[in-house]
């Protein structure tokens, strides 16, 4: 796969397109968000267009992750329960983990247009006088296309990484703009980490993922209501969504799932 077949997108307009529809349905998002905040429902579902919107909060805490470290540590999940910071790593931690290609590597291709192709929508924002169901179908509409020309656009951009003339020049300039070969933030796995440098070092590098901790709650290994001792709330974060109805339920249906192979965790961890 070479660079030229995401210069074919962005000669067939598709690339131009898709920013459009990007810039329209984040638009329209913002309308129906204030449109809802007025009337103070959390959730709305537009079932004639098949479409949801919706607040959905969710509290955040503070945590005494130090002393969680600790407890996991004694328990002997905490390479199960933690990740490494790449940040916190030193230059003779990294020098060794590089010789021993313990260092896990991604690449990435990021398109910079140039100011000629820079989307700037200059065209008459038609859909804001419309009434808010109206505009709810327009942003469906757009929404569709933005997903099947967002999805185009990045497997182009994944197989562009094996362009022979990325890998030698890292860097091209065209008419369009530039296409650069980019690393993604490095990653250390726990265990290699601790298999060469010990637990004292581990510790002042990793962070505490609360997100496994709960599966490993339910999988027996650790009580909630003890990790929860060592949590202090901070504040509810609101996020706003805007989604087919389809999709919701998509998103509910894996997460059933989910919690359903959890309780069977929990259940045959305690036979």
């Amino acid at each position: 796969m070479t660079i030229f077949h995401l210069y074919n997108f962005i000669e067939q307009g598709k690339y131009t397109e898709m920013k459009k529809c990007e810039f329209i349905t984040s638009s329209i998002k913002d309308n129906v968000r204030l449109y809802q905040m007025n009337t103070e429902d959390m959730r709305i579902e537009w079932k004639e267009i098949g479409v949801v919107s919706k607040f959905v909060s969710n509290k955040e805490y503070n945590w005494d992750k130090d002393v969680l470290k600790e407890m996991f540590y004694d328990l002997g999940i905490l390479v199960h329960a933690c990740s490494i910071c790449i940040e916190k790593l030193d230059e003779n931690q990294l020098s060794i983990l590089l010789n021993s290609n313990m260092i896990q590597k991604e690449q990435f291709v990021r398109f910079s247009p140039n100011y000629k192709l820079k989307f700037q929508f200059n065209g008459d924002i038609w859909w804001a006088d419309m009434n808010i169901q109206d505009q709810l179908a327009v942003w469906q509409e757009y929404h569709r296309k933005l997903e099947i020309l967002s999805i185009e656009w990045h497997k182009l951009r994944k197989l562009a990484c094996s362009s022979r003339i990325l890998l030698n020049e890292k860097k091209v300039v065209s008419d369009y703009g530039t296409i650069s070969l980019l690393e993604a933030k490095p990653a250390v796995l726990v265990q290699h980490f601790l298999s060469i440098f010990g637990i004292n070092e581990l510790f002042d590098v990793v962070v505490i993922d609360i997100s496994r901790v709960g599966e490993l709650a339910a999988r027996g290994y650790i009580c909630m209501s003890e990790v929860n001792k060592y949590r202090k709330f901070k504040d509810v974060n609101v996020k706003f969504f805007l989604m087919e109805i389809s999709k919701e339920q998509s998103m509910y249906e894996f997460n059933q799932r989910r919690l359903q192979l959890l309780s069977y965790l929990s259940i045959t961890r305690t036979k």
